[in-house]
């Protein structure tokens, strides 16, 4: 299968231009778009904790992933 991936033309119409909209397009589907498993990887990803996901009733980590927007993730 590999080898009929490589071998098959390829017609690539992505740029370095079209870059920032295509990272945008990725990070919207992770963080926004995939509702229940968004919120578990913002966890991991904003609090440094080791019981960040199994503590999801706790009122301080629901306010920092609600508060947590694209922007500042990509920051």
């Amino acid at each position: 299968m590999k080898k009929d991936l490589a071998l098959r033309p390829v017609d690539f119409t992505s740029s370095f231009l079209s870059c920032e909209k295509d990272l945008e397009a990725i990070l919207r589907k992770l963080f926004i778009e995939s509702q229940p498993y968004s919120d578990d990887l913002k966890r991991l990803l904003v609090i440094n904790t080791k019981d960040c996901l199994d503590n999801k009733t706790s009122v301080v980590y629901k306010n920092a992933i609600k508060d947590m927007s694209l922007a500042k993730l990509r920051e």
